[in-house]
């Protein structure tokens, strides 16, 4: 080949060279997989994908979309979705998902505490903390119908009002509306630490006794502000689900105004709609209810107002999992060797103190680089908006990078490491048990070949800067009006996509050095 012809080869022929090669790693087991081509043609080829798409973005995409004129499809209207939302099967799933949150504190505490042997360890990290994110952003929140401490307090509330018809069991403190959502915002951070960095989180009765802790914490802060409100700004995982549920293709809907008169939260968005309140969506009568099929991302496009504290826990949500997904790299295999070496003074805590350092750093770095590129907004838009409300519009943009991130991180350790499900299920205490036959089932790394696991990384961080890079557009176009000043405010948000893409996808093609249970 010439070098002309060389030169010639455009953005599109590279991507889809490198999404037919075989992965470099898929997280949860250890194999290292040897990239066929050199690693910088994957980087260039995705990074010219999202800079591809911003360019037809831009020619093409001209004005904002209706916010809620998108197709939307009732499903309560068909027979299949009247099916799902039948008042028993609604019931069943509330009754399995409190058994299981009490099964997993008893399995803990009195089973067997190898975590391979044990309920609580798999069904906590990979089937609930994996397994529901890919629930919550690509079916919908279904934590919101099956969260057992909702449902528990639920149950508590219901049998108050017998003995007390006219009174509350929560005291409905004033919420201080300064406070946000920094709780829940605590609590992940809390959490990320329990699954990133504490050597003790593999262990069945560590678990229970901090799922114990949380609990109490959580039906307290039910009792003191109310479930709802709690539940909206405290209940980290609520949050988490929440954000990632706005990409999901469904909603639930209450049509009546009335409704929300009576609901405790400020549910309804700048453009008057209901959507996503599961309070008004129980409160409302059957033909007020809507359960809708929609285009995925359009939910990350409401029109409402966004707190900095929600702005911070989108930022530590993207920053947490690709912080997950370093610490398997050898470069921070390299600098926690170094660093261990500088801190004898510390003695045996010197990798937790490391990797706690880490972990604080790396949502620290992330906000200050995305504020820096707000700033960057600012000045390329000529000054319209102040740099927190720039970052506070475009921070949902962000929202299908981490899922994608997650999807990518996180796919072959779901499939692989979640069949210890099947026999863990049928011996959930780790006692010799065999209730459904399954007790003898091997795991079968099989299930997912290195070519797909690299294809569907690939994909996922290819497919959502795409997305986000659409998402930060049309919102561009929204808060700032003309065309031509939105679409130089994006170079800079460009220039952050290209390089995150560029940054996940080196991490995922690293050999790992460590697997953690927590993921």
């Amino acid at each position: 080949m010439s070098e002309r012809s060389k030169r010639t080869i455009t953005p599109l022929v590279i991507v889809a060279a490198l999404l037919h090669t075989a992965p470099a790693f898929a997280h949860g087991f250890g194999q290292r997989y040897d990239l066929p081509v050199p690693l910088w043609l994957y980087l260039t080829g995705a990074a010219a994908a999202v800079i591809f798409s911003f360019v037809m973005i831009g020619l093409f995409v001209r004005g904002t979309p209706g916010l809620h004129s998108y197709p939307r499809l009732n499903l309560l209207k068909t027979r299949i979705g009247r099916l799902f939302a039948h008042p028993v099967v609604l019931t069943t799933c509330k009754l399995v998902s409190v058994t299981l949150f009490f099964l997993i504190m008893l399995t803990g505490l009195l089973g067997s505490q190898n975590p391979t042997k044990n309920l609580t360890p798999t069904l906590i990290w990979v089937i609930w903390w994996v397994g529901l994110a890919y629930v919550s952003a690509l079916i919908g929140d279904l934590w919101a119908f099956i969260n057992p401490w909702k449902i528990i307090f639920s149950w508590a509330e219901n049998l108050y009002r017998r003995f007390d018809p006219e009174g509350e069991l929560p005291l409905n403190l004033p919420y201080p509306s300064w406070l946000g959502v920094w709780p829940g915002f605590f609590f992940f951070v809390v959490f990320a630490w329990i699954e990133l960095v504490y050597s003790g989180r593999a262990w069945p009765a560590n678990l229970a006794f901090l799922t114990f802790l949380y609990s109490a914490v959580t039906w307290l802060g039910m009792f003191l502000f109310g479930r709802e409100r709690w539940l909206k700004c405290g209940e980290a995982f609520s949050i988490a689900f929440g954000l990632l549920a706005r990409f999901a293709p469904t909603e639930v809907r209450v049509t009546n105004e009335e409704v929300c008169s009576l609901c405790s939260l400020e549910c309804r968005d700048l453009s008057g709609e209901c959507i996503n309140c599961y309070e008004c969506f129980e409160l409302a009568e059957d033909e007020e209810r809507e359960w809708n099929l929609r285009p995925f991302a359009v939910g990350l496009l409401r029109n409402e107002a966004i707190s900095p504290s929600l702005t911070a826990f989108v930022i530590l949500m993207l920053a947490t999992v690709t912080f997950d997904g370093f610490t398997a790299t050898p470069l921070f295999g390299s600098l926690e060797s170094n660093l261990f070496a500088l801190m004898p003074f510390i003695g045996e805590w010197r990798i937790t103190v490391i990797d706690t350092l880490g972990l604080v750093a790396f949502p620290t770095l992330f906000l200050l680089v995305y504020l820096f590129v707000c700033r960057l907004m600012v000045a390329a838009s000529g000054g319209k908006l102040p740099v927190e409300a720039l970052a506070r519009a475009f921070v949902f943009s962000l929202i299908p990078i981490a899922l994608a991130y997650h999807l990518a991180h996180y796919l072959s350790y779901l499939l692989i490491q979640g069949q210890l499900i099947i026999p863990i299920l049928s011996d959930p205490f780790g006692w010799g048990w065999n209730l459904f036959g399954t007790a003898a089932y091997r795991i079968n790394i099989a299930v997912v070949g290195a070519r797909f696991a690299w294809f569907a990384a690939v994909s996922a961080i290819v497919l959502g800067h795409i997305i986000a890079v659409y998402l930060a557009h049309v919102i561009a176009l929204r808060n700032l009006r003309e065309p031509e000043a939105a679409l130089r405010s994006q170079y800079p948000m460009l220039a952050l996509m290209v390089s995150y893409t560029v940054v996940s996808l080196w991490i995922i093609a690293q050999p790992i050095v460590e697997s953690g249970a927590g993921g």
